[in-house]
């Protein structure tokens, strides 16, 4: 038996008369060996299956690298902020503009990292126009029953509300095996919102829209209810998941402050969360400003009111 002194000790392998086992071990090095009663051969790695058969013998463990599958889904959820209810799609006023990145934002901005982050486009994703135009980023994450996150991704999203991989056309991909999820949509300034239920989900698109009322959220009023759809609350600028006009790091101070803080009527253009109906520049007052979208979020007549995210 001088050919299986290689083995780890983590792996018991007997060889008796003409008998076959079959045995699922973990081996922590890796090699050959060879002798008059047969050979074996292993390798470093995970858990996996050994056998060996003959009176000779002849024994083999080895790893099984088993590829990530990756799960695939055609979300579809719309934000209050850039909706446009005569068209019933999104305005796309930072892709007309030139002002959405290329890289995702969200990883800077502190967002969960699980399988992914760091996701870029091309600006050739950005030339598309119509009900396919990408007016910005989103996160979507998948969590397990305890809400434990188990993949993340960085996807863009279109006017017409259909969240797309980084080409700007796939489905979602996720680093994660096929199983049941529940899935979030976070957008850097509307309110985050989860599936109440687990969704099944493998490497064939599973649609879940958010917006027709066919998925149900997790908690009360955990959407805006537009003319013609369901959207997320807009207005959450600060980024601490729920929507102030008044009182300690309130949205509307910081709409402010990104105008210069002094004189209302000035503006500012940019990539900005303060932008709340990204049109791609931040007004504090006039029309379309964004200060009377926090207002009208909390419930347009009591200031001191606030609106919370609605998840676990």
């Amino acid at each position: 038996m001088n050919f299986l002194q290689h083995i780890t000790t983590a792996c018991a392998l007997v060889l008796i008369g003409h008998t076959s086992i079959a045995q699922r071990n973990t081996v922590s090095a890796g090699g050959e060996a060879m002798g008059s009663g047969g050979t074996v051969s292993f390798s470093v790695g995970q858990l996996d299956y050994i056998t060996a058969s003959g009176s000779g013998g002849s024994a083999q463990q080895g790893v099984q690298h088993v590829p990530v599958v990756r799960v695939r889904a055609n979300i579809i959820a719309m934000l209050q902020g850039p909706y446009d209810p005569g068209s019933g799609l999104m305005t796309d006023g930072l892709r007309a503009n030139g002002l959405i990145p290329l890289n995702e934002p969200y990883t800077a901005m502190g967002f969960p990292t699980v399988e992914g982050g760091g996701e870029s486009t091309t600006a050739a994703v950005f030339t598309t126009t119509g009900d396919d135009a990408i007016i910005d980023w989103v996160h979507v994450q998948l969590r397990d029953d305890d809400n434990l996150v188990i993949a993340t991704r960085n996807a863009l999203l279109q006017a017409d509300g259909d969240i797309v991989d980084t080409d700007g056309t796939s489905p979602v991909r996720f680093a994660a095996k096929a199983d049941d999820y529940r899935i979030a949509v976070m957008h850097r300034n509307h309110l985050s919102i989860i599936s109440f239920n687990s969704i099944a989900l493998t490497g064939a698109p599973a649609t879940v829209n958010f917006s027709n009322g066919d998925v149900a959220t997790y908690g009360s009023n955990a959407q805006a209810m537009e003319p013609g759809t369901f959207a997320l609350w807009c207005g959450d600028v600060s980024g601490d998941d729920q929507v102030k006009y008044t009182g300690e790091n309130n949205d509307r101070d910081f709409i402010l402050q990104a105008i210069g803080g002094v004189i209302p009527t000035n503006t500012a253009a940019g990539y900005l969360s303060e932008d709340v109906n990204m049109d791609g520049t931040v007004m504090y007052t006039g029309a379309d400003n964004d200060r009377d979208l926090v207002l009208m979020v909390i419930g347009g007549v009591v200031p001191t009111n606030t609106r919370a995210a609605q998840m676990p």
